[in-house]
């Protein structure tokens, strides 16, 4: 067997280090989008086991309406427990209670999710790509064994992250009105931007 050549190492090393940078930049996309999560609901915790918010004040936040497009639920506040709310002012400027949503689709089946995880998926198929390419170009068996360990190692990395894009769960609430944004609006009159996103304002003894 002939040894491999050092233009086939170099290709072997370049495509597991794309694989790894779709990796990375998955896990990366992943992290900001909880970071971006967590900044939207402030100091509100969710609660699975009711399917409800707890503001910071205890006052829930019930389900009202799903959006089938962006696939995301809305709970909103009864209105007279936020008005009578002393801490109100700082969280939200809405005069219809306080309004969070929440994907119901984890990540990557969210639709960030999914538009990061294919980008991921490019990156990795790239790599797969080049590697078959130099196969057909190279004929020395030390090279063709190098290159098509690679294109396994490539092939078993690059799968996990492209299922995903084909498997979206079925989950839609039935029990809810199916609303978008607009039709949101339009049935509870109120500006849903209103909302001072976090929840919290900056308090003078944090500065």
């Amino acid at each position: 067997m002939t040894p491999p050549a050092t233009s086939a190492w170099l290709m072997a090393g370049y495509a597991l280090a794309l694989v790894a940078v779709a990796w990375g930049f998955d896990l990366m996309a992943r992290r900001t989008s909880m970071r971006a999560a967590q900044w939207r609901t402030g100091n509100f915790s969710y609660h699975a086991d009711h399917d409800a918010w707890l503001c910071p004040e205890d006052h829930w936040l019930w389900p009202t309406s799903f959006d089938p497009a962006n696939r995301v639920m809305r709970y909103r506040a009864k209105p007279a427990v936020c008005n009578a709310c002393p801490v109100k002012a700082t969280c939200t400027t809405s005069d219809h209670g306080r309004e969070i949503t929440r994907e119901v689709d984890p990540w990557p089946y969210s639709e960030a999710g999914q538009f990061h995880r294919g980008i991921a998926c490019t990156v990795a198929g790239l790599a797969l790509v080049m590697v078959l390419a130099m196969i057909i170009g190279q004929h020395g068996t030390g090279d063709l064994v190098v290159l098509g360990v690679t294109a396994l190692i490539v092939i078993a990395a690059g799968v996990p992250l492209a299922r995903h894009l084909w498997a979206n769960p079925a989950n839609a609430p039935d029990h809810l009105p199916h609303r978008s944004s607009e039709q949101e609006l339009t049935a509870m009159t109120v500006d849903r931007f209103a909302t001072k996103w976090g929840g919290f304002t900056e308090r003078k003894e944090d500065r």
